[in-house]
């Protein structure tokens, strides 16, 4: 049988085995003729550039990694004669863009060493800086490109709360509403107090006085009310549902529907505007909150009957839990239907965001609300952080409810180490950060942003109005790594603070090692803040602060000392601390302190020892053996006294304790548990445990061993209220005033700190101006700043949208274009707000159909590349490759515009044909072509 061989077809073959499709080599046939645009360097049939051509490319990359420029327009060749020179712009930015994407590649290199890495990540950024400059700099006649998007309004993409006039409860009752409620059975009493004017309205609510009424929802939704209506005030309860939503099941790892879960309903109180509604339990009893992560810390493997090993990452996330420690005049709260892992006394637990990481620790506030201080790797209630790793102040109500969240704003990396709240509510928080944190009042000795001691830590201050909004910041550390431990208010308002270092303090020495230091801070009445003092306090050896209090006029330091517990008192009257007393309590033997508290007239100290004869005093409980927890009760002078006492807690395994509390001369202990514990046996894996410890006597009160998910739970910070378990537990209430507002500064409500800017432009040719957000900045006053810096070119209005406050930016006329653009890296507000870099602009429908810009002018193309792309992580090299290719992308689609519009509508008709379906004759004869190609080896 002869085989007839139609070189084009074959042609066309070879081309679609490469990635080259028939219609690009019937477009370019075509164009051979006649060409009515330049051949794009990517076209495989263009002259060989760096976008076509392997060995350019490889040539290309070699040169920028010995300091050569990326975008050059004399190396984009156009073959047509009188062509725009929008195409030679456009033909460089594609390979300067393909040639970034080559050096990015490169990071992905087998055998490279970490001095390679930094110079590839010092090249791309280098480059990323000239691309970016290029483009936004570029001027084309045809069309318009923008680094950013192409949008018809710049709209913020996350909100500002509006204020919330309703509480809403978990809910109480599932399926059917009209049975009983077991959250309203029992003993419920409690006062509302309604305040309206100056006048206060109380209105005691006792359940017992429904008789037999069933106590289901509507039933007591009613009784409230008409105790309210009878009271003359206008704030009212409600039922609300919950929809069920879907039930699913997992078959075979996908989950799949198998019906509808029933509705459920909770308690709603409706606060009427103008009210301030409180709520007061009749009895109360004491609580501790436990700040703890659950779930398996460990990576599996499992083995597949193939022998595939597959590695699941481990799954953690942090939890808050709430334990009522007494029933004497709180009857013990239920368990829920459902609660997994559930201990007797537990009334709650509230899983964190899955960014959310170790929760350093917790503080009950002059309110009865619970601040929680963790550590942040992504976005958390909504706010983006700027960084790798920021820290998050959470505050949370009795009940469990979420109030508000306030991140630091670091721009690299940040995490919270203490937490203090001061008894007007004022919030205090310290830590370790690296980069920059605008704002800060800086150190003469900080690692800072850049330099060799840039990857360093320094320490840091924040102080906070009761409402979390910023008050002053100080971020003061020496060359080498130091970090912020402890931090404590005093009776005046001074701040202090311990912590320790590798290398001098401002105002302090060195030691040897890593030291320990206190500091003192303290704001004037016009906010200034100065720096009290400095002290270098510890060994030659290691040091560590345990724990810090403020008695009186004078500052009490626990300090792990080369091993050894070591507790020092500093006479503060001077304004200088002046040490007047020193305690060893012996060597911790690997332990570690835990935290330092006031107990009346004495010091409370925990830690884990595996010293079973600490110089603490009387041991009023034997330790067990291996690592145990030990509570240690002295004179707050530090002087030996008969009541001095120690008492170990633990089993024959390691037992390691991470928090201490007191309330109400109760000492309440947390941590690990090991092996085994006195009359608590092992529940999970890895179990938790609480204890409440009488020093003197050794005697064991309320205690609790518990687990978590996959049979693991790690406590890491405790805090105690000797009322803030009552009645309202039961229903969902929380105790004290409800808070139906939010700040509505930027400042607080998003990661943006004072000092961070973005930069906008009314049209291609205006002046670019800069927006620099102030600390009481809110999205009114942004929006007077914008409309000006947009020279009332602008229509800058704050919308609601899905309940919240938005900024919203639109063109005035129709042929007025706005531009974004976002601040120095570390420093742009613009993508915190939620905002897009890039051109606002009105469109109109053309008579084709296609959406064009108002203006008249040429189309405009966004490339959606941001300014600040990394190669730091795998991820990061994976983003900005993606966003590299869609820069490219958009590129290619703005040449095939022009390309499109240059050529007569014949020529487009023609290639839309040559793009249609193959007939069937030939999609036959292909497949006899292929057959014959293989039998010539093809």
């Amino acid at each position: 049988m002869t085989v007839s061989f139609d070189p084009s077809l074959l042609s066309a073959y070879y081309n679609a085995r490469s990635g080259v499709t028939a219609a690009a080599d019937a477009a370019s046939s075509t164009t051979s003729a006649k060409r009515y645009v330049p051949t794009a360097p990517w076209t495989p049939s263009a002259n060989r550039t760096v976008s076509n051509d392997p060995d350019l490319m490889t040539t290309a990359v070699k040169n920028a990694m010995v300091g050569h420029k990326l975008v050059d327009e004399n190396a984009a060749k156009l073959d047509l004669t009188g062509a725009s020179d929008d195409y030679k712009k456009m033909f460089a930015l594609y390979q300067g863009l393909d040639t970034l994407n080559g050096v990015a590649n490169q990071i992905n290199g087998k055998g490279l060493t970490s001095v390679d890495k930094d110079r590839i990540k010092a090249v791309f950024a280098k480059g990323l800086s000239e691309v970016t400059s290029y483009t936004e700099g570029l001027k084309l006649s045809q069309v318009r490109l923008t680094r950013g998007d192409a949008m018809d309004k710049a709209q913020m993409a996350i909100g500002v709360a509006k204020s919330q006039p309703d509480y809403a409860t978990p809910a109480l009752v599932s399926g059917d509403v009209t049975q009983p409620v077991q959250a309203f059975q029992g003993d419920v009493k409690f006062n509302i107090s309604v305040k309206r004017i100056g006048v206060t309205h109380d209105i005691p609510i006792d359940l017992s006085e429904m008789g037999t009424t069933p106590r289901n929802m509507a039933n007591v939704v009613n009784f409230i009310n008409d105790k309210l209506e009878a009271s003359g005030v206008a704030t009212r309860v409600a039922s609300q549902r919950i929809p069920g939503g879907d039930r699913n099941v997992t078959v075979g790892g996908k989950s799949v529907k198998v019906g509808t879960n029933p509705d459920s309903w909770s308690l709603k109180i409706k606060v009427d505007s103008g009210d301030t509604v409180t709520f007061k339990a009749a009895a109360t009893a004491g609580s501790v909150y436990l700040a703890q992560s659950v779930g398996n810390p460990n990576p599996t493997t499992t083995t597949g009957a193939t022998g595939k090993v597959t590695t699941t990452p481990a799954v953690t996330n942090s939890q808050i839990v709430k334990f009522q420690t007494d029933t004497t005049a709180v009857a013990a709260p239920p368990q829920p239907a459902g609660a997994s892992n559930w201990v007797d006394g537990r009334v709650w637990s509230s899983d964190m965001e899955k960014t959310v990481g170790t929760v350093h620790s917790t503080k009950v506030g002059p309110d009865g609300s619970v601040y929680v201080l963790a550590d942040v790797t992504g976005k958390v209630s909504g706010q983006d952080i700027k960084g790798a790793q920021d820290v998050a102040l959470m505050k949370y109500d009795s009940a469990g409810k979420l109030m508000f969240t306030r991140t630091l704003g670091a721009a690299s990396n940040a995490s919270g180490l203490a937490l203090a709240v001061s008894d007007t509510g004022q919030v205090a928080i310290a830590g370790k950060v690296t980069g920059t944190l605008d704002g800060a009042t800086n150190g003469a000795l900080n690692s800072g942003d850049t330099g060799s001691f840039a990857t360093n830590t320094d320490s840091f201050v924040t102080v906070m109005d009761a409402n979390g909004q910023d008050i002053w910041t100080q971020r003061r550390g020496a060359r080498q790594n130091d970090e912020a431990t402890n931090i404590a208010f005093g009776a005046d308002g001074s701040v202090y603070v311990a912590g320790r270092s590798q290398s001098t303090m401002p105002g302090g020495s060195q030691i040897g090692g890593w030291d320990s230091y206190v500091e003192g801070f303290k704001a004037d009445a016009a906010g200034k803040v100065s720096t009290l003092f400095t002290q270098t306090v510890g060994s030659a050896g290691a040091d560590r602060p345990g724990g810090m209090v403020v008695d009186g006029g004078a500052l009490v330091l626990a300090n792990n000392e080369d091993g050894h517990a070591v507790l020092h008192r500093f006479d503060l009257s001077s304004g200088t601390p002046t040490e007047t007393a020193t305690r060893d309590l012996g060597d911790l033997q690997g332990g570690d302190i835990a935290g330092l508290a006031l107990n009346g007239g004495q010091l409370v100290l925990a830690g884990s020892t595996a010293n079973p004869a600490l110089a603490a005093g009387t041991v009023s409980r034997a330790q067990s053996g291996g690592m145990d927890a030990f509570v240690a009760q002295v004179n707050s002078d530090l002087t030996a006294a008969a009541t001095d006492a120690v008492a170990y807690y633990g089993g024959a395994g390691d037992d390691k304790v991470t928090g201490l509390a007191v309330s109400a001369g109760k000492v309440f202990i947390t941590g690990q548990a090991g092996s085994d514990l006195p009359d608590a046996a092992a529940v999970g894996k890895k179990d938790g445990f609480l204890a409440q410890i009488d020093v003197a006597t050794g005697d064991i009160g309320f205690a609790r061993r518990f687990t978590g998910k996959d049979g693991y739970a790690t406590p890491t910070a405790i805090a105690a209220s000797s009322t803030g378990a009552s009645i309202l537990d039961q229903i969902g209430l929380p105790q004290g005033t409800l808070n139906t507002t939010d700040s509505q500064q930027i400042t607080a409500v998003t990661s943006i700190r004072a000092g961070d800017q973005f930069q906008v432009r009314a049209g291609s040719t205006g002046t670019l101006k800069t927006v620099t957000i102030d600390s009481n900045d809110t999205l009114d006053t942004l929006a007077t700043k914008v409309r000006r810096s947009l020279g009332y070119q602008a229509k800058v209005e704050v919308v609601t949208v899905d309940g919240t406050k938005r900024l919203k930016v639109t063109p005035v006329n129709a042929r007025d274009t706005l531009e974004f653009f976002g601040g120095a890296s570390g420093k742009d507000a613009l993508a915190l707000l939620g905002l897009s870099e890039g051109v606002v602009r009105e469109t109109v429908t053309d008579k084709n159909g296609k959406s064009t810009p108002a203006d008249g002018n040429g189309q405009i193309y966004g490339l959606k590349m941001d300014k600040n792309l990394k190669l730091d992580t795998s991820q990061d090299v994976s983003h900005a490759l993606a966003e590299i290719a869609t820069a490219m992308g958009v590129i290619r689609t703005a040449y095939q515009d022009l390309k499109t519009a240059a050529q007569p509508a014949s020529v487009t008709a023609a290639a839309k044909a040559a793009n249609g379906p193959v007939p069937a004759y030939l999609t036959a004869q292909i497949a006899s072509y292929k057959d014959a190609l293989a039998r010539l080896g093809g």
